[in-house]
């Protein structure tokens, strides 16, 4: 059916008995039903758009729709909306969604602070207690407050409470490792950050935290330097100096972001594929302008320096043709964001020294309005595809 142009405003009637359209689309738990809270909050959004959408045109006179099917409509909405409400916590309204947004904010303050309050108390009271009190202590807290996280998740949906809980447990149990080894004397070892990392990674999968699975890929990120800065012998402060490593575990998780784990939890592939990005990316940025301080390679510094720029260039135009291919958003920013850091800082590398202040900022300031227009004909093409 071929609607009026919008040049003819006179009122249109929809003819067409909507009964068997909402019958078909009528949504049962087995078929097309949101699966996760994102998946419902978009259908939540969707049909507050179609609410919004369908008044402006019965307000331009374009469509209106009789009473009965308004009528039907509404109550389908309304149900649905009923529905997603009572099993996934939806927010209906814009205001429902700013008090959404101020929790979660709240929840990050409350896990950062509780988490300082736990370290806090145990350097307040840690030389009065004994050894074995120590050791104990150790021991429980972590699993105590993984007790209250696991509490909480069955008794609420949103899990806000659950994630200050989990993110206090993991912070315990970083903290636990760090005292045991000072309570014994021990020296500092690499494996101790990959510990640290199984433990948020295991957290953040049993209670779909992507705050905790970043966490944790940062630390695995850690703990991989660590490991190949003590089999290379350097000393403990050079561990994180040479980012080498992460290189390749940056392209894994990439390329793990996609497994069925993560598609089975909302939002997890993203944050793989973020920091799988930021791994890969990132460390070219020294590698390439210090390379002969930042680097395992035994190369000549002007040698190895080109090779990371062009490995800096290549990788990131890969990234954002990747992400215009699959579809990410975020990706594509994130990589073009990469590529005008690293394109400013080899332009500083390169010209500072000879060029005149003013025409390299002026130099800079084109640079940038290429980049804004070469993005823009990106994105107007892909929308005409």
């Amino acid at each position: 059916m071929t609607l009026p142009s919008c040049n003819n405003l006179r009122p249109y009637r929809f003819p067409l008995n909507l009964r068997g359209v909402l019958a078909m689309t009528q949504v049962r738990a087995d078929d097309g039903a949101p699966a996760t809270r994102p998946e419902a909050q978009a259908r939540a959004d969707r049909i507050e758009a179609f609410r919004q959408e369908l008044a402006a045109l019965d307000r331009a006179g374009v469509l209106r729709l009789g009473a009965e099917d308004r009528e039907r409509v509404e109550a389908y909405h309304a149900g649905m909306l009923d529905d997603l409400a009572a099993r996934f916590d939806v927010d209906r309204s814009e205001r429902q969604r700013r008090m959404s947004l101020g929790m979660r904010v709240a929840t990050l303050l409350g896990a950062l602070t509780l988490s300082a309050a736990v370290v806090f108390f145990f350097y307040r009271v840690w030389g009065l207690l004994g050894t074995a009190t120590q050791v104990l202590v150790l021991v429980s807290a972590p699993l105590v407050l993984l007790a209250a996280a696991e509490a909480f998740a069955r008794r609420e949906r949103t899990l806000y409470v659950t994630s200050i809980m989990a993110v206090t447990a993991t912070a315990a149990f970083v903290l636990d490792l760090s005292t045991a080894g000072a309570i014994f004397n021990l020296r500092p070892s690499p494996f101790a950050p990959a510990l640290w990392a199984a433990f948020a990674l295991i957290v953040a999968y049993r209670y779909e935290l992507r705050l905790l699975l970043a966490a944790g890929l940062a630390m695995a990120g850690w703990a991989a330097c660590a490991i190949v800065g003590w089999v290379a012998g350097l000393d403990i402060s050079a561990w994180g100096a040479r980012p080498e490593p992460l290189l390749p575990l940056g392209a894994l998780a990439v390329a793990f972001a996609a497994s069925a784990p993560n598609r089975r939890r909302p939002g997890f592939s993203e944050v793989w594929r973020l920091g799988g990005l930021a791994a890969l990316l990132l460390p070219l940025v020294l590698l390439s302008t210090w390379s002969e301080a930042f680097s395992y390679i035994r190369l000549p510094g002007k040698t190895l320096g080109a090779i990371y720029d062009a490995a800096g260039f290549a990788l990131g135009g890969a990234a954002i043709w990747l992400g215009f291919q699959k579809g990410w958003t975020r990706f594509v920013q994130a990589a073009a964001g990469f590529l005008v850091l690293f394109l400013y800082v080899k332009c500083f590398d390169w010209l500072w020294d000879w060029m005149p202040r003013y025409l390299f900022f002026l130099l800079l300031g084109g640079i940038a309005v290429a980049a804004v227009i070469a993005l823009g004909r990106v994105r107007s093409r892909r929308r005409r595809l």
